[in-house]
């Protein structure tokens, strides 16, 4: 079925050339897609508070939460990457340097992926006051962000280190901030002045900041608003193509994402299968998949061509049109700010140094 100007393509021996009007009324009225929301979503349980998400920014780029004191969060979550660090493979503790130029022995398995937007993570539509969020990771093992947010710290490889059992890390981490004045100060402001620093009050903070690492308004957004001069004519017929090939089946909703774990769908590259990933600002996330392998944002489309066992009709001139549409996905106005320094005086974000 046609659902969006063509410009001259041909679907079921059809050639539409619909003005960005009737492009737009049709996507509409098909409901397949919505537009972001204007700015974070807070649950209910964990609201906002400037204190919280400035604590957990403090928290998000020191080195103090690792067990070598070596690497931060934000080593692998750096905004130089879109909040991601350009590399198929993270490299945690032990590591040197940042993004692609980063080096050490500790892998992770699985390519990190952008930590912007995960504020909105599971949403469907409009967020609604019961709104949380999840899945997180890859696999979804996490339901909430909050969740998502304490499992680096204990895993061996991005923040632990050997030196520590995944039981003794947190009361570790927890005694080091609680030895910190100024960590104390912040957390009794974000908390209250008889709340105690616990894995819940860290998590609770990480997650605040993290939800404010969110994209603006894009093209498409725009678009989906109702403005109908915000997409070419070119990001229109690669619109349509993305949905009439089928990645539109998947890549559905505010976040471009159904957010599924599908058992049924094949395994990939020897990988179990895995969430469907987010398309905001895809274009600045360069590389593709969850273990990395496409180096273009081309080449992550192209692995699609003539795939048999999946659901998507795309072919090699399909390519160059939806790369086109998903760039019309990236906000460049996202908050890239870094501090100047952490409450532990270690070396922000880690050891990024060559």
């Amino acid at each position: 079925t046609l659902l969006l100007a063509a410009c001259g393509r041909e679907f079921n021996g059809v050639c539409a050339k619909l003005t960005p009007e009737q492009a737009y009324s049709g996507l509409l009225s098909d409901g397949i897609f919505s537009a972001i929301p204007e700015g974070p979503v807070y649950p209910a349980d964990d609201p906002f508070s400037q204190a919280k998400v400035s604590l957990g920014e403090m928290l998000f780029w020191d080195p103090l939460l690792s067990g070598d004191r070596d690497t931060a969060c934000a080593s692998c979550h750096h905004p130089a990457y879109e909040w991601a660090d350009g590399r198929a493979f993270s490299i945690g503790v032990g590591g040197q340097g940042l993004g692609p130029n980063r080096t050490g022995q500790q892998l992770t398995p699985l390519h990190s992926p952008s930590v912007l937007n995960v504020a909105f993570v599971g949403l469907s539509g409009e967020p609604s006051a019961a709104f949380v969020s999840g899945p997180c990771f890859w696999d979804g093992r996490a339901n909430t962000l909050e969740s998502q947010a304490i499992e680096p710290i204990k895993n061996e490889v991005e923040m632990r280190d050997s030196s520590y059992t995944e039981d003794d890390i947190l009361p570790e981490i927890i005694n080091r901030l609680e030895r910190n004045a100024e960590y104390v100060t912040r957390f009794a402001s974000a908390f209250g002045a008889k709340a105690q620093i616990s894995e819940e009050t860290i998590a609770r903070a990480l997650a605040a900041f993290q939800r404010r690492l969110t994209t603006k308004s894009t093209r498409f957004d725009r678009f989906l608003n109702g403005d109908t001069s915000a997409l070419s004519m070119a990001e229109l017929e690669g619109l349509n193509t993305f949905i009439d090939v089928g990645c539109a089946a998947c890549h559905n909703g505010p976040m471009l994402s159904d957010y599924a774990i599908d058992p049924s769908r094949p395994v990939i590259r020897n990988k179990p299968s895995v969430r469907t990933p987010s398309l905001r600002n895809v274009a600045k996330t360069a590389p593709y998949m969850h273990d990395g392998s496409q180096p273009t944002l081309s080449d992550a489309i192209a692995f699609y061509e003539e795939r048999t066992d999946l659901e998507v009709t795309l072919d090699e001139k399909d390519v160059a049109p939806i790369e086109s549409f998903l760039k019309a996905l990236t906000d460049d106005a996202i908050y890239r700010a870094v501090p100047a320094q952490v409450p532990s005086g270690l070396p922000v974000g880690g050891d990024m140094k060559p």
